[in-house]
């Protein structure tokens, strides 16, 4: 036994234990250094980098690629080509519009107007036929019905049928009476206004001084004679007085005038065009209604 408070004696000392050869320890691999972000120089190159601009071009590359460019300038095109090329495009449009309106207003309206002349004119025989058969309910002439006919061989092969009246409505297809002025045949200023179209009065500025005229009713052939042409403002009325040209003036024995007047110039029609002529023949009207030579001979 161990005295009371005696320190224990220490044990015998186990001698350290020897390395096992047999047991293989595993090694770590050795801590490696992080690689830069920005790669270094090769510092094995031997020959530098070789600008691509300097860079033989291979045989025929040149011209490639100038055409190249060529092409590539000539597509980009900038604001003021391309304005202009714009522009150019809506004036070519407009043009054909313009054409094509005018093309209407020669074969379309002149076709629409001829058709309607014919009308006219069959509505004018039927009317003739039945004043002369005498019948009691024979039709009078109304605001925009057929009463005469017009010849002017010197510009126009064939007649123009006339109807009463001057209104928008009344001459849209043929030529109409100035209701305040004379019949034909009258003393006084028988006036005729109409389009200014191919169809109608387009052509009375052909007319020269002492071409021939000739109104065609139902019992008579009136031959007027051209006397002047005048152009006068849209608003001076006194074309119609019966002394054209002299508003207050009475009609004395050689006042027997037909007056011809359609809008001027030939697009608009803020004037008018005037063509005075004076009756120097009265021929009578055969029931077979044959034409005199003043009618069908521009020489007579």
């Amino acid at each position: 036994e161990r005295p009371p408070g005696a320190r224990p004696s220490p044990g015998p000392r186990t001698p350290p234990a020897e390395p096992d050869h047999d047991t293989t320890t595993a090694l770590r691999p050795p801590k490696l250094a992080k690689a830069p972000l920005v790669p270094e120089p090769d510092g094995t190159a031997i020959l530098p980098v070789i600008p691509a601009e300097d860079v033989p071009a291979p045989p025929g590359a040149e011209s490639a690629a100038r055409k190249k460019r060529t092409v590539k300038r000539h597509r980009g095109e900038g604001g003021a080509r391309s304005t202009v090329r714009g522009l150019g495009e809506v004036l070519i449009s407009l043009g054909a519009v313009v054409l094509l309106y005018a093309a209407y207003e020669v074969f379309g309206v002149s076709g629409e107007i001829n058709n309607e002349q014919d009308t006219l004119s069959t509505d004018l025989d039927t009317m003739w036929q039945a004043e002369e058969e005498g019948d009691e309910g024979s039709p009078v002439p109304e605001l925009g019905d057929a009463f005469a006919r017009m010849w002017a061989p010197d510009i126009r092969p064939e007649s123009w049928t006339l109807v009463e009246g001057t209104e928008p409505a009344d001459i849209e297809y043929a030529p109409g009476r100035y209701l305040d002025g004379a019949m034909p045949g009258e003393q006084g200023n028988f006036t005729l206004a109409g389009h200014n179209v191919p169809a109608i009065f387009q052509k009375i500025r052909d007319l020269e001084p002492g071409d021939k005229v000739v109104i065609e009713t139902k019992d008579y052939f009136y031959v007027y004679e051209v006397q002047e042409h005048v152009v006068v403002d849209e608003t001076q009325v006194d074309i119609t007085a019966p002394v054209p040209g002299d508003p207050g003036a009475e009609p004395g024995d050689e006042d027997y005038w037909l007056t011809l007047f359609t809008c001027h110039p030939l697009w608009d029609n803020y004037e008018r065009y005037v063509v005075y002529s004076q009756l120097v023949d009265t021929i009578d009207r055969d029931a077979e209604g044959d034409l005199p030579d003043a009618a069908v001979d521009a020489e007579a």
